[in-house]
């Protein structure tokens, strides 16, 4: 199942740019949930992201399995979760 999520990277008030692929990554690891802002598929909406549906979403993020855009401190990603 495709999922659209979007974060906040840094300070909302101090955003960061840019970041490289390499960071981004890093970063990804160690997102906590809260930097989450909304997350969404085709047909569902969530703002508050439950624990095993975050748990699914790194390990996603651990196996390098997403594409991201970023602009202003806000982080696009796309991921592909396997739903068994």
């Amino acid at each position: 199942m495709k999922f659209s999520i979007e974060a906040l990277i840094g300070d909302r008030y101090d955003a960061i740019d840019s970041l490289d692929k390499d960071q981004i990554h890093n970063w990804l690891l160690n997102m906590q949930k809260n930097d989450i802002l909304k997350v969404e598929t085709a047909d569902e909406y969530w703002e508050d992201v439950s624990e095993q549906l975050f748990e699914l979403i790194k390990t996603g993020i651990g196996r390098k399995n997403y594409e991201f855009k970023m602009d202003k401190g806000h982080l696009w990603l796309n991921i592909e979760i396997p739903t068994e």
